[in-house]
């Protein structure tokens, strides 16, 4: 992706969506993760700490909101950019976001494929920035560009994104298929609900299930996320 070695740090009250956005960050190259927090007062904490490049900000937190983060860290001008996460009737969030020079949001619900394009444009962005000696218009219209909000698909009828990143973020925290029972155990949900959520999984090709035969009885359905 880019040379150029981005310090990350994400911010969500969700324990499980924050430690699968974290690992998946710590994954991309030339992105470092150096932090994880959970409500308001961790994230200043570990952005005066550790002067991270970019926040994954969910807005939604249990005693100040994303957008308070933002302006707390404006107001001390830490030199730090952020992606924001928020739903798609936040419209006031949004523009307050951009007030804010927010790189770019991700609207609920989205995928690590959304979150990955993202993470390359903001790369591709840092890089282009580091290389530049001087500017001129047609440079900094590039990197307006870059700026752009991502686009997101829908997520299917009566799939909630929290629901859905819980249950890759069982799937991805484990080294061996796991069946829907125990996902639902790890996850927290009702074996019904996991069994939703991991054939929607297994029909957007995110997942993979296996049947495992035993010596006697039926054969086990497993599941792996890809």
């Amino acid at each position: 992706m880019t040379h150029v070695s981005v310090r990350a740090v994400v911010v969500d009250d969700d324990f499980m969506i924050a430690r699968l956005h974290g690992k998946f960050i710590d994954s991309q190259p030339g992105y470092q993760l150096v932090g994880i927090a959970h409500n308001y007062e961790q994230a200043l904490s570990i952005v005066k700490e550790t002067n991270p490049n970019l926040l994954l900000l969910d807005v939604f937190m249990p005693d100040r909101s994303g957008i308070d983060v933002l302006r707390e860290i404006r107001a001390l001008n830490i030199p730090c950019d952020a992606i924001l996460i928020t739903a798609a009737n936040e419209l006031e969030v949004v523009e307050e976001g951009f007030r804010f020079g927010v790189f770019d949001y991700l609207i609920k619900p989205f995928d690590l494929n959304h979150l990955q394009d993202s993470l390359k444009k903001y790369g591709q962005f840092k890089s282009r920035l580091s290389s530049l000696t001087s500017v001129n218009q047609g440079m900094v219209d590039d990197l307006k560009k870059m700026r752009s909000a991502s686009h997101v698909k829908p997520m299917a009828s009566g799939i909630d994104f929290r629901t859905l990143e819980r249950i890759k973020s069982s799937l991805s925290l484990s080294e061996t298929p796991q069946s829907a029972e125990e996902i639902a155990k790890t996850a927290g949900v009702s074996r019904s609900t996991a069994r939703t959520y991991l054939a929607y999984l297994v029909e957007e090709n995110s997942a993979d299930e296996e049947l495992v035969y035993g010596a006697i009885g039926r054969p086990q359905r497993v599941f792996r996320i890809k």
